[in-house]
């Protein structure tokens, strides 16, 4: 077997840490509006990108779009995103690969740093709410929404209906197989109690979101909204600040803004930190699959009390059979409608929890890799995506696909979602994808892409702005919240449709969808 010479590019690696360096090309593929104009932006790419043109306040303003990573191959006969990208595929290119070092090194130099243990932030700014969380956790130390009253977040109305929450579960593959460490670990967070949703008929009806952070994310990390954690380099261009100051985790404020809003809404809201970040257990945060099982172990273990601790608004203890079916609005884990969420890594989580659920649970970070048939529970309703990788390895930068095999072969860890979700991605009952219309995760056709695939009830929002969620505009983040919480409530209602809600024609009518707001940095490309 003729040995595979490409190596990746450094930018490449870099683009998949969440570095600044832009490894896009500006290509969209055949058959889509060719880009009308180019743009600069800021944070946090510090680029010029293809837009399209159009016209706010009198004058014509370019609004510009990350692009395609990579094209299907000309003469490509197929479903080049999904058959050149399963799992089976990318392993058979890391047979050839890891024969070359100039392909092989690379890869697991990338590899090595999703398995990387991550800082903790929480408590470095403000001791009250550090906890070590290795550790056994008095819950009653764990800062819950009404502390984050002082910032002015509309999280801190959700504190009489907050329960801290610790669940214990299993340590993944990886510091099971490479680190010898066997004990469970404990992930903590909140589960925010809803009022039910207006189901249309005089009644309202309970129904639970589960919000998975983004990497590194920590649910109860201070975000000064005075603190953008972002600066300006003496070249000009604007990048992720080395300290953040008066703020542990730049950006939060939103993420917990989103869970906010759901709640505001009368959905219930379960989100805590992943496994290896912030106030929760582990040491590695990168198995994306493994988070994923972590969302029906939640799921049952709220159920039957087994593994679980409680902390309640009136401030009791419970844990064990005392806890068991306090929440889930008195339903069966498998019977309360529920709504998957993720932002950027935990919409990785999602995804595949989404793949084990409607399509197989397969264990790509064991050697055997061996596939049981799905979990099928009928009350998982869809799933929101917020900068994802949607498409999967097929849409990011050349080169991450090797990165991926490396890690499922050599470091027992499931990363990226594959050509093999991808494909799944028809059988889910609902999506709804967010994203920044220069959002480096993947180019936004490959969203596009990813939302026609879909067969139940869909809905994109894109918003002009980057990645990270510092420096967004407050008034798209609050448009976020919202379009959230009316998917979710169609999504539990078996809706067809999303209210206000207008699907685009084509790629160039999903840019020009963008509320006309800016992220903090990026001026109006004129």
């Amino acid at each position: 077997m003729k040995a595979l010479h490409f190596v990746i590019p450094a930018a490449a690696v870099l683009f998949g840490l969440g570095g600044t360096a832009l490894a896009q090309a500006p290509a969209v593929n055949p058959g889509a509006p060719a880009p009308e104009c180019r743009a600069r932006v800021n944070f946090d790419r510090n680029a010029d990108l293809p837009g399209y043109l159009a016209q706010e306040g009198g004058q014509a303003v370019c609004i510009p779009f990350m692009p395609t990573a990579q094209l299907a191959p000309s003469g490509f006969s197929g479903d080049y995103y999904v058959q050149e990208f399963t799992d089976a595929r990318i392993r058979a290119r890391w047979a050839e690969c890891r024969a070359n070092p100039a392909c092989a090194d690379p890869a697991r130099t990338g590899a090595a740093t999703f398995t990387a243990a991550e800082r903790r932030r929480t408590g470095t700014v403000d001791p009250q709410g550090r906890v070590d969380p290795q550790g056994e956790v008095d819950l009653r130390a764990i800062r819950r929404p009404g502390y984050f009253a002082r910032f002015g977040e509309p999280i801190a109305a959700a504190e009489p209906r907050a329960w801290t929450v610790e669940f214990t579960v299993p340590r993944d593959s990886y510091e099971r197989r490479h680190l010898n460490l066997d004990a469970p670990i404990r992930l903590r967070g909140w589960y925010l109690e809803g009022s039910g949703i207006e189901d249309g008929a005089g009644g309202r009806r309970r129904a639970l979101v589960i919000l998975n952070n983004g990497g590194g994310g920590e649910i109860t990390g201070i975000d000064d909204p005075a603190a953008t954690g972002v600066v300006r380099t003496a070249a000009g261009d604007f990048v992720a600040a080395a300290e953040t100051g008066t703020s542990e985790q730049p950006g939060m404020r939103h993420w917990r803004g989103f869970a906010a809003a759901l709640n505001a809404a009368g959905l219930d809201v379960l989100v805590t930190d992943r496994r290896g970040n912030g106030i929760s257990g582990g040491v590695s945060g990168y198995n994306t699959a493994e988070q994923a099982r972590d969302m029906f172990r939640m799921l049952d273990a709220l159920e039957t009390g087994k593994d679980l601790r409680l902390l309640s608004p009136g401030g009791e203890l419970l844990s064990g059979e005392a806890a068991r079916g306090r929440l889930l609005a008195g339903q069966r884990a498998t019977e309360i409608p529920v709504v998957l969420g993720g932002y950027s890594r935990g919409s990785y989580a999602t995804a595949w929890a989404m793949q084990q659920n409607f399509v197989a649970d397969c264990d790509r970070d064991l050697p055997d890799g061996a596939c049981r048939p799905p979990l099928d529970r009928t009350n998982i309703r869809g799933a929101i995506l917020y900068g994802p990788n949607s498409g999967g390895l097929g849409w990011r930068v050349a080169g991450h696909d090797m990165v991926e095999a490396a890690l499922r072969v050599e470091r027992n860890t499931t990363y990226y979602p594959d050509g093999d979700v991808l494909a799944g991605v028809e059988r889910w009952p609902a999506l709804l994808i967010v994203k920044g219309t220069w959002d480096y995760v993947e180019g936004l056709e490959g969203s596009f892409s990813v939302l026609r695939r879909a067969r139940g009830l869909r809905d994109i929002l894109v918003f002009r702005g980057p990645h990270p969620l510092q420096t967004q505009h407050e008034e798209n983040m609050r448009l976020v919240g919202l379009r959230m919480a009316t998917f979710a409530r169609a999504a539990v209602l078996g809706q067809r449709s999303v209210e206000g809600a207008h699907e685009p024609a084509d790629l160039r009518a999903l840019v020009l969808s963008s509320p006309p707001y800016w992220e903090a940095t990026t001026p109006p490309g004129r």
